[in-house]
Order: C-alpha cells, then sequence, then structure tokens
C-alpha cells in the first residue's frame, strides 16, 4: 500500500497515463524518421527546473514540483506517484512571465485541485519558502498525436540533458526516450502501441522519469534502491475489479522498477535481480488466484515467464557463490571459487531487454483490462464480498494441507522435496501478503513471522544445495575447489536440520485464516 492509497479515497483524481521506452541507441534515427512521418515534424525546446526541499521531501514522498518553459509559456506542474507505477495525478498552471526569465513558483497554484490537496496531506507543514531548485533538463522533444480506434495518444521523442550543479562541478547525463502517453481513450491504447514499438525497433519500458533521474544525480547516486515487495491493503477496494488491480499494482511495484534498473548495464545489482525475482514469482502466485477469474496470460507468455524466470535464477545462483560463500571461504583462509572457471553467464539484461520479455511484461499489465472485469464496478455488498474471498481462500487451504502433509514426513523427504515444500510454503506467505486484511490479525502477526522464518532457513538451504550442484563438477578440473564442497556438503546437513525444526513449529502454529 503507497501512502497514497487512503488519501485518494477523500478526492477525485486527475491522472497522467504513459508509458516510457528507451531502445538500442542504433534504433534512434529509424524511431526519429518514424515520428517525422506521422506529421512530428517540428521539433519543441523545453526546459525545465525542478523545485524541491534542501531534504529531497518531495521526492522521497514520490512528488514531483516542476517549472517547465514551453516555447515562450511557463508551465508549472505538481505530480504526484499513485499504486500503479505508470499512472500519476497531475495538474498544470500556466504561469505569467515576462521575457525569458524563470517565473516565482508557489504551491499554492495547486491548492484546489486534487494533487494540491494530496500533497497538502503527505507534507502538511511544507510551505513555498521551503523549497528550491534542485535540478533540471534542458530537452528537444518531437511530438505528434495519433488516433486510435477510440481516442488519442501522444507521442513524444526527447533527447537532450539532466543536470545538477553540485559543490564541485556541474554533474549531468543524456536524455534518449520516448514517451506514448493516453490523451483520450482507456490506457490499454497505449500498451498496444508500446508492443508496436517493442517489435520494430527493440524499445524496452522504463519507469525511471526525469525527476527520479535527476534526484539520484542531485545525490550522487547511479540508482534506486531495490524495490521490494510489501504487504498489500484491500481495505479500499469495494469491487472486484478493484481488487484485482490492486493485486497486480503490487506486482508491478515490484517488477517494473527492478527491471529498468537491470536495463541500465551497470554492476553490483545483485539486489535488483533478487527483488524483480521475488515479483515475478510473486505474480505467478496471483496468476494462480486469477485463473479462477478467467484471467490469462497467452500460453505464449506462460512459456516465456516460466524461461525468464529459470534464466534470471542462474545469475542469483552465482551471487551467492560470489556474495557469500566465496567471502566466508576467505574468512577460512580457504581458496575462492572461480566462477571463470566454469562457464560463465552474459549479464541478465539479454533477458530483460528482450522482445520477448517486455512483451510478457505489456501482457500482465494488459490483465487489468481484460473483458472479464467489465461490468465489475458494483459496489460489494456483505454477501458478495464473501463470495468473492471464498475462491482466494480455499486456493489458500490447499496450499497449506499439501504443506502440512508433507511435513508430516519431514524426516525422510529427499531435498528434491524439500525444495517443493518450499516453494508451496512461499505460495502462502506471498498469498498472505496479498490478502492480510481477510485475516485475523492476531492470528497472522505469529503466523507470519514464523512462516518468513521458516523461508528464510530454506533459502540458506537451497542455496547450499545449488552451490554444491554448481561446483561439484568443477572439481576434477579444479581440485583446489573440494576445500569449499566439503564446507558446503557438511552445511547442507546443518541447515537441513534447522529447516526440518522450523517446519514443524510452524505447523504446530494456528494458521491466519
Amino acid at each position: 500500500m503507497t501512502p497514497l492509497d487512503s488519501l485518494q479515497n477523500t478526492v477525485e483524481t486527475s491522472r497522467e497515463f504513459e508509458i516510457k521506452l528507451l531502445f538500442p541507441e542504433e534504433k534512434f534515427k529509424p524511431l526519429e524518421q518514424w515520428i517525422i512521418s506521422k506529421g512530428g515534424v517540428r521539433r519543441q525546446h523545453l526546459q525545465a527546473a525542478y523545485i524541491d526541499t534542501p531534504e529531497f521531501l518531495l521526492a522521497k514522498s514520490g512528488v514531483a514540483l516542476r517549472l517547465r518553459k514551453e516555447g515562450r509559456q511557463w508551465v508549472q506542474t505538481l505530480k504526484i506517484a499513485t499504486a500503479n507505477p505508470l499512472d500519476r495525478i497531475e495538474h498544470n498552471v500556466p504561469l505569467v512571465s515576462s521575457g525569458a526569465q524563470m517565473p516565482s513558483w508557489s504551491i499554492d497554484h495547486h491548492q484546489y485541485h486534487q494533487a494540491g490537496e494530496l500533497l497538502k496531506k503527505l507534507l502538511p507543514h511544507l510551505s513555498t519558502e521551503n523549497l528550491r531548485i534542485c535540478y533540471q533538463t534542458d530537452v528537444w522533444r518531437r511530438k505528434v498525436h495519433i488516433n486510435t480506434r477510440n481516442g488519442i495518444l501522444e507521442y513524444a521523442l526527447d533527447e537532450g540533458i539532466i543536470f545538477a550543479n553540485s559543490p564541485e562541478n556541474r554533474l549531468q547525463e543524456r536524455v534518449c526516450e520516448l514517451e506514448i502517453e493516453l490523451i483520450q481513450g482507456s490506457p490499454a491504447d497505449v500498451m498496444r502501441h508500446v508492443q508496436a514499438m517493442v517489435k520494430r525497433f527493440k524499445a524496452y519500458v522504463d519507469t525511471r522519469n526525469k525527476a527520479e533521474r535527476g534526484y539520484l544525480l542531485a545525490k550522487g547516486l547511479s540508482v534506486s534502491p531495490a524495490s521490494r515487495a510489501e504487504l498489500v491493503s484491500l481495505k479500499n477496494c469495494t469491487t472486484k475489479a478493484k481488487v484485482i488491480h490492486r493485486l497486480l499494482d503490487a506486482c508491478l511495484m515490484q517488477i517494473l522498477p527492478n527491471q529498468s534498473v537491470l536495463n541500465l548495464n551497470g554492476h553490483n545489482q545483485d539486489e535488483h535481480l533478487h527483488q524483480l525475482r521475488v515479483g515475478l514469482r510473486r505474480l505467478k502466485t496471483l496468476l494462480k488466484y486469477l485463473a479462477s477469474n478467467d484471467l490469462f496470460l497467452s500460453p505464449e507468455n506462460q512459456i516465456a515467464l516460466r524461461e525468464a524466470f529459470q534464466q534470471l535464477g542462474e545469475h542469483r545462483d552465482d551471487s551467492y557463490i560470489s556474495g557469500t560463500l566465496n567471502p566466508l571461504m576467505r574468512s577460512l583462509s580457504g581458496p575462492s571459487i572461480d566462477l571463470q572457471a566454469g562457464e560463465s553467464l552474459p549479464h541478465p539484461n539479454l533477458v530483460t531487454k528482450s522482445v520477448r520479455f517486455q512483451l510478457l511484461l505489456l501482457d500482465i499489465m494488459l490483465l487489468r483490462y481484460s473483458p472479464s472485469l467489465e461490468g465489475e464496478e458494483i459496489k460489494l455488498s456483505k454477501n458478495t464480498a464473501d463470495n468473492i474471498r471464498k475462491p482466494f481462500v480455499k486456493t489458500l487451504k490447499r496450499a497449506y494441507q499439501f504443506c502440512f502433509t508433507q511435513s508430516a514426513q519431514i524426516n525422510f523427504l529427499e531435498d528434491e522435496k524439500i525444495h517443493e515444500l518450499r516453494k508451496r510454503l512461499k505460495f502462502l506467505r506471498y498469498s498472505l501478503e496479498f490478502f492480510k486484511d481477510w485475516f485475523d490479525k492476531n492470528k497472522f502477526k505469529p503466523f507470519f513471522k514464523l512462516l518468513t522464518k521458516t523461508l528464510e532457513e530454506l533459502g540458506q538451504f537451497n542455496d547450499i544445495c545449488v552451490a554444491i550442484h554448481r561446483i561439484e563438477p568443477m572439481t576434477e578440473s579444479n581440485p583446489q575447489f573440494f576445500f569449499a564442497l566439503g564446507w558446503l556438503k557438511a552445511e547442507r546437513v546443518r541447515s537441513r536440520e534447522i529447516c526440518i525444526k522450523n517446519i514443524k513449529e510452524l505447523m504446530a502454529v494456528k494458521t491466519a485464516w
């Protein structure tokens, strides 16, 4: 749940829906020519200043306040993030100015708009006097409006720079991106056009807007922290469609930002990779529930999801060896495991930037606009709410029963069977994260806490098993690896015993439902 979820129920919202795309450098000219062929002949010079407090309170609250010169006109814009990473609340105010001089800004310009009301509730003590220019952009934009069957989209191809002044020097980085914004019609129209851009120009979705990139530049950071899963609040979801939208948004808020960072070709992105895989795993859990509501990915994208998850898992396996096992081996005066001695893996963004993975993401986003959700906007009565909960809880209970049965024979299970049990326990955990509001909170907290602890131990056990499987074939040509292999096999026995103890404790606790 974002800080705005409860606030947005008190005011109406006017929204900006857009998808931003990056693309290989060699695709810029062909893409520019395509925009020109559709009528985007003239370029517009856009110069913008982003306003924040010295502590960046607006950026930290999901708020952007911008002054932008559009031709001769200055416009002040307030944007506020929502639970949907592609959707923002926006308010634009033309300002009176003389010449090229930047006019004064004021948050009072938004006080009678929905965005201003939300800002007041998010930062009640904020005043215009607290604000200053923190970073700026200088961009040339080529845009065109394109008619769809049901509305209008705006294509905007931007090229320029973002810059911030540090005490030492001016920091800057390049902007080269395509934004497709909904002017009129359905967000599904945007996604279908994005699909065409992905296929034709190998474009890929990027959720890092200019405000986020400017904030990172001003702070001297390369990327935002990895986006983690959060417990989902369904308290204010009064229709079946809103329940499903909230659950899909929760998955996308973890998947999209993490894949955006992986697509930057950077290093030390292990945590973003891990959290992306967690997001995909949570999505796989959600899809099992959505199937009862006739919501499915296409057969092709079901395969793409499974294969992407497996391919990214290979990178995660290597990160345990390099990030956890090797430092431990060095502390024991043993040799490190040189992964170059085995088969090296390409950068994970060969998966995430691929046309196949990007089309998978768009198929996930399009689930929101499925025909099976049409007519679902009638508010839930108590009886209909119970009817919606029942199939969800039934699926959860079935997964728990499997875990309970397996736990009865846990001492005799092979490692592979324990791994299967771990996957079912993860299903339980993600289900509880999705539906916590439907359970008794006094039962939820102890069960969820012990389930989390159990899964942490099972995760360590799985890392050890995978490392053994990875290293053992390498010992024939690298006998020095026997030291690490011996330690891992001994640790596997100890870790397995801890896992068995925790599983038995978990199955003895009252369930959350």
